[in-house]
Parts: C-alpha cells; sequence; structure tokens
C-alpha cells in the first residue's frame, strides 16, 4: 500500500529508542544513540528556530549517523540571512540596513555548504537529506519535495536546470510569465555521507528578500568568492505542517518503505536536550556565532571605489553621497577579512600620488575589514584631505560595517584549556588521510614515486 494513501499521520515522534539502560544512569537521548540504531531510515524535526543550533545538528546528523542510512531532517529558522559557506558578506547583503534598528532581529549566519545566500523567516521550511555518499543525486529528493507539492495541489512545481524548485509560468492572453524560484539548495559531500538541504517559501516576507539581499557594495567588489544567482521568487502558500506530513510520507515511498515490515526512527530535537547530550553541537554553535567564523573565512576580494561619482546613498545617512576628486585612486584587497594591499591616493600630482598610497598602505596594513576601524585609521593619513577623510570614513563606517560579538574565540581550545571535540575529530580525519596518502604511496611503483617527487 502506497505510503502516500495508508501511512498513518506522522505526528507522534518517538522521543527515546528502545535501549537497556543500566538503572543508575540517565538515559540516552536520541542524539546519543543515533550511533547505534539499527534503522535504514530516520525522520527528524527541530523543534527550535534557532539557526545556529539547527545548522550545528544538522552537521552533527551528516557526520555521526550510520553510514547506510538516511536521515530527512526538516526545521524552521528564526528571521535570518544564511550565506554560503565562499561567500562574501559585503557583496551579498546589504549591510547597513541589517544593522539599523529595523532590522536588528535579522541574524546573520554563515552555514558549511557551498551555495548562495538565503532569507528564512518563520514562514520558510527547511529541509535536509543526509545518506550515504554513493546515493548523492541533485535532484533525486527535490524531486520528492515536488511530489510532496503536486498532492496538495501545487501542480505547476517543477525541477529546473539548476536544480531549484521553481512554480512554472503559465501563458495567459498571449504574454509569458516568469518562472518564479520557490526553493534553492546546497550540498556538502565528505568521506562515506552527503547531503542536500535546501529552503522552501511558503508564507516569507518577501520584501525582506529584496532589501536585504541586494548589497549597496556589490558593483564595486570583485571577488573569488561563490556569488548568488540573483531569481524571481514567490511563496508557495500551503501550510506547513501539511507540507512537512506529505515529505516525510514521500521521503518514505521514494526510499522502498514497507509498512509493517521496517521501523523508522522519529525524533523530535529540542534545543537544550540535545545540546546538552552532545557537546560537538554546542561547540558547532559557538564556531558558526564567532566573527571568526562568519568574517574571516571570506574568501579574498578587492574593493574598488570610482572618483568623480556619488557613491550609493545608504540607510542611516540620508542624502549623503560623497564624491572622490578627479584623479583619485581607492583599491583595497583583502585576505581572510584583513587589508593586505591598500591604493589610496587623491593627488593629480604622480609623486605626491605615491606619497599618499604609500602612507595609507602603511596605515591600513593588516586592520580587518571593519567600517569603524577602517574610518579610524584614515583619519591617520596625514598626506589625505581633511574633507576626503571625513566624508569617506562615515560612508564606509556604514557601508561596510562594524563586527559584532567576541573579538575572539578559540574554536580548538575548551575552559579548561584541552582540546575540543572538534579539534579531536580534526585530528583524526587528518590522521586518516596520513595513513591513507602513506598506503597509497607503498602500493605505487617506485617509478611513479620519482616522478611524484621531481
Amino acid at each position: 500500500m502506497s505510503p502516500s494513501r495508508g501511512l498513518p499521520r506522522l505526528v507522534t515522534f518517538t522521543r527515546r529508542y528502545s535501549t537497556h539502560t543500566p538503572s543508575n544512569a540517565e538515559p540516552k537521548t536520541p542524539i546519543q544513540l543515533l550511533r547505534l540504531s539499527p534503522h535504514r531510515l530516520h525522520i527528524y524535526r527541530s523543534t527550535s528556530t534557532n539557526p545556529f543550533f539547527n545548522l550545528s545538528a544538522e552537521d552533527y546528523l551528516l557526520r555521526h549517523s550510520p553510514p547506510t542510512s538516511t536521515i530527512l531532517f526538516t526545521y524552521t529558522n528564526s528571521p535570518s540571512i544564511i550565506l554560503g559557506r565562499n561567500q562574501n558578506i559585503w557583496s551579498e547583503v546589504n549591510i547597513p540596513l541589517l544593522h539599523s534598528p529595523e532590522y536588528d532581529y535579522v541574524k546573520l549566519v554563515r552555514r558549511r555548504s557551498g551555495g548562495g545566500t538565503v532569507y528564512h523567516d518563520f514562514g520558510n521550511l527547511c529541509w535536509s537529506v543526509i545518506m550515504p555518499r554513493k546515493s548523492f543525486d541533485r535532484d533525486f529528493y527535490a524531486n520528492v519535495v515536488v511530489k510532496a507539492l503536486h498532492s496538495l495541489g501545487v501542480e505547476t512545481a517543477t525541477v529546473n536546470g539548476r536544480h531549484d524548485i521553481i512554480l512554472r509560468s503559465t501563458t495567459r492572453s498571449g504574454k509569458q510569465n516568469i518562472d518564479k524560484k520557490v526553493s534553492g539548495s546546497a550540498y556538502k559531500i565528505i568521506r562515506e555521507r552527503s547531503y542536500h538541504h535546501a529552503t522552501l517559501l511558503l508564507n516569507s516576507n518577501l520584501t525582506n528578500i529584496s532589501s536585504l539581499l541586494k548589497s549597496p557594495l556589490k558593483e564595486y567588489i570583485s571577488t573569488k568568492g561563490v556569488e548568488s544567482v540573483r531569481s524571481e521568487v514567490a511563496n508557495i502558500g500551503v501550510d506547513k505542517e501539511k507540507l512537512v506530513e506529505k515529505i516525510e510520507e514521500e521521503f518514505l515511498e521514494a526510499n522502498g518503505w514497507k509498512e509493517g515490515e521496517e521501523e523508522v526512527g522519529r525524533v523530535e530535537l529540542e534545543e537544550e536536550e540535545t545540546v546538552k547530550g552532545r557537546e560537538y553541537i554546542r561547540e558547532g554553535m559557538v564556531e558558526m556565532m564567532s566573527q571568526k567564523w562568519l568574517y574571516s573565512q571570506t574568501p579574498q576580494f578587492t574593493l574598488s571605489l570610482p572618483p568623480s561619482t556619488p557613491l550609493p546613498e545608504l540607510p542611516g545617512l540620508p542624502g549623503f553621497q560623497p564624491v572622490l576628486p578627479d584623479h583619485s585612486k581607492l583599491t583595497l584587497l583583502t585576505t581572510s577579512s584583513l587589508l593586505q594591499n591598500i591604493q589610496l591616493s587623491t593627488s593629480p600630482d604622480p609623486s605626491f600620488s605615491f606619497v599618499q598610497s604609500q602612507e595609507s598602505h602603511i596605515r591600513l596594513l593588516h586592520t580587518p575589514f571593519n567600517g569603524p576601524l577602517i574610518n579610524k585609521k584614515l583619519q591617520e593619513i596625514n598626506s589625505l584631505p581633511e574633507e576626503v577623510k571625513r566624508d569617506l570614513g562615515r560612508w564606509l563606517e556604514v557601508a561596510v560595517g562594524g563586527w559584532r560579538g567576541e573579538e575572539k574565540v578559540d574554536l580548538w581550545r575548551d575552559a579548561e584549556g584541552g582540546k575540543t571535540m572538534r579539534a579531536r575529530a580534526v585530528e583524526r580525519e587528518d590522521g586518516r588521510r596520513k595513513r591513507a596518502r602513506a598506503a597509497e604511496r607503498e602500493e605505487k611503483p617506485v617509478v611513479s614515486e620519482q616522478v611524484e617527487n621531481s
């Protein structure tokens, strides 16, 4: 019997797996028992709306689940901007708007997977499938979700060539409408495991998407990072709980589950209980909330501002559009969010222009790409005109923005000075790779080794 017709509603979740626990020991939570679970298929729902928790729990499920298991994980995040692993914050996000009082409730998060920048809120559903690496397919589970949408009457939903879920346009009165994107995907593959995770716009604030994801610095930045592909978006408008149930049903059917013949691990993840039971997840949250992860992971980029052109008006600076003088040059090369090569001059005289650039480079070298710090260093450059330093510094302070939170976070040492679980996991992975390389060298003929080392 098809699960979509005969499967009981998947609303009651098992909070503990059946397992023998000594009478004097505290019962283990499902997240602690995951590695020992005999189930082939798992369905996880998060009750938390904390993006740092949900993304860290997802990473744990990827790295600590049985290698042959397949997991469906659904969650909703509070309002937040989620950047891809290799993206530039300043070219993707309207930092001045994000830092304004109107949007102080929106979090800025960098995830561990690739892909583009997305906006999450309570009208958004996130789904993730963690699976064996050999089962990875960019379209398979997107089509599973499309099938769930079709069952709820969203007949125009389909997967496009970019592996996104869209609402296919229909032609009316001879006018061709534009396809609307309702779900963007990202992926991660490690050793034996992989995941495909994605968003679903159900009833999200589309105004926030268009305003917060439009950077005033984008046209001035060239980057080695991944740039988001802009698309027309739309809300699907279906009930979230009904859609989650349908996705779960289609997930089981797609994986050949037969009612009465196989048990499915069903778990609700509560943040407090889960973090208490798994230190790895807590450490992952600390890492994701740190400035080191959010800002310093930014790939190398260059900011270049043109002369004789009014700079964009920014939220917080109404009517203020400074203009760099003719003959000005402003180029900031940034690596790991630190200024590495600075060219800043305003003089038409080549000799004095060289002096200005030299002093600017010395003053700004290794300064974090942080608005208030850049402004402070600018004011120390004696060879630049005062009005340029004043206006440019004021504009950059708002356009670039200040970093929030802790200045320094040690991601590899715990409170007692010992190695964190994440540090030990990285060491184990490094050791595994070294052993694999050593074994590979032993298997190679002597001629190959000589060529490799030449």
